[in-house]
């Protein structure tokens, strides 16, 4: 079934919108969810929440792009249970590697600088050649392993740790240029 088609029939409250949605989309957003949490049940518990959120949400969002749309929930919903899972150990490998190129004490309650971030790092992202635009955005967008993304990106796992930490040595070094970092 079409995008248009399922976003409609959630906009109408229609129950076969939510099944065509979890037909189309399980797979994915499970994808997404394991590329956070290891555990298949915290993973499931976060793709149907990430559903029950989709059938709350529209409407009144009408998405432009419901994949895109998903996936950021499916996310945010996952990074929530990461981060309530790992309470009391913050110290996970991704987001240490994420920590290096975030300003410190970086907090998403402030909106402006939040999208001022926002906006740096895609302006960033566009800069980058396709592949490791791709790389990256597989690495710490959808949570792969590196040895994943590597692989869809036809690179060796080697080349594509060292590819990853020459991007977030170069995101730091943009984000410092415009002040949006400090070291």
């Amino acid at each position: 079934m079409e995008d248009e088609k399922i976003t409609e029939l959630l906009t109408n409250r229609d129950q076969s919108g939510l099944a065509a949605l979890k037909a189309k989309y399980e797979r994915l957003i499970l994808k997404v969810c394991r590329g956070f949490l290891r555990s298949p049940e915290d993973a499931e518990e976060c793709a149907n929440d990430t559903l029950l959120a989709v059938w709350e949400r529209i409407p009144p969002d009408r998405p432009d792009n419901l994949t895109a749309y998903i996936c950021k929930i499916a996310r945010r919903k996952t990074i929530d249970k990461l981060r309530y899972n790992t309470a009391a150990m913050r110290s996970t490998e991704l987001m240490t590697e994420l920590d290096e190129c975030l300003p410190s004490g970086y907090s998403t309650e402030d909106e402006a600088e939040k999208a001022e971030l926002s906006a740096a790092l895609n302006e960033w992202l566009r800069s980058l050649d396709e592949r490791h635009r791709k790389l990256f955005t597989l690495r710490y967008f959808y949570m792969q392993s590196a040895k994943d993304a590597a692989k869809a990106c036809s690179m060796t796992p080697t080349a594509a740790t060292t590819a990853l930490a020459r991007l977030r040595g170069s995101l730091k070094k943009y984000l410092v240029e415009r002040g949006l970092f400090y070291e």
